[in-house]
């Protein structure tokens, strides 16, 4: 059973060429959007944003590259741990951890919480071994998680259908309130989570999408497509699944759909 929903705020990225990540600045403002779960298992966490040591050793732990143009932010008390202990928790109650992928700004804080179980698609960790091409060393940090005990892969080859997704993942765990649904495309094994609320469905897409506007067609965002182009490790499954959510954003009044990045989107539950 979900008991409370927080959404966290656990990195912030400050690039130049705000057009790149839809935003009409110099400096684009790039967020960390993370979600912590109340469960009748223990508190779950929804993505780690950047963890304690990326903040203390950037270079070192993210390369002087992703330090450089990334722009980070310094400030630890984005981090998950930090924001979990204010809420009047400790640190080893959470656990479990929900992935959308092994990106370093969605994996970053798995070494503040060793002793919790991981939940990943097994394409995504496979993914991530690999590190013969540029991109893939810029994107996945293996210090961040190599020496993490606790790992549950998920196939995603099986599965349900969820509205127009397929080969959705339910966790008896939580009684199927938690689904783990593949939306490779920005990564192979990239997915997002929905979770269920008392009036509908909460969807975190992870990075599926960069920018709420766009789920409306009526929006060019040529800069914007391009960088995600650049990013991604198939842009023909990353368009595709980007097509089904904007399906869902328009016929599914119930779901509620966030990303990883958007400042905006984080700023809705800014006084919730």
């Amino acid at each position: 059973m979900i008991y409370n929903i927080h959404h966290l705020h656990c990195g912030t990225m400050c690039p130049v060429c705000g057009p790149l990540f839809g935003q009409n600045s110099l400096t684009a403002h790039v967020v960390c959007h993370c979600l912590l779960l109340e469960t009748d298992q223990g508190l779950v966490l929804v993505d780690t944003g950047l963890g304690v040591q990326d903040y203390l050793h950037t270079k070192e732990r993210l390369g002087s590259w992703v330090a450089r143009t990334g722009r980070i932010v310094n400030n630890l008390e984005l981090s998950a741990i930090a924001q979990i202990q204010r809420l009047g928790f400790q640190p080893k109650d959470v656990k479990h951890i929900l992935l959308s992928h092994l990106d370093f700004d969605h994996a970053g804080g798995i070494s503040d919480f060793p002793h919790a179980t991981v939940h990943l698609l097994s394409t995504e960790y496979n993914a991530a071994q690999n590190l013969k091409s540029l991109k893939s060393k810029a994107r996945y940090k293996p210090q961040q998680f190599q020496q993490h005990r606790y790992w549950n892969f998920l196939e995603p080859v099986q599965g349900e259908s969820w509205h127009n997704l397929h080969r959705v993942q339910g966790f008896q765990l939580f009684q199927d309130e938690i689904l783990l649904i593949p939306l490779p495309g920005h990564t192979l094994g990239h997915c997002g989570i929905a979770v269920r609320k008392q009036d509908g469905w909460l969807f975190y897409c992870g990075d599926a999408y960069y920018s709420h506007l766009e789920l409306n067609s009526k929006h060019p965002l040529k800069a914007l497509n391009q960088l995600e182009r650049f990013f991604a490790a198939d842009n023909q499954q990353r368009i595709a699944n980007l097509e089904r959510i904007k399906v869902l954003s328009q016929t599914e009044p119930r779901i509620e759909i966030i990303c990883a990045h958007d400042p905006i989107e984080l700023a809705r539950y800014a006084s919730k």
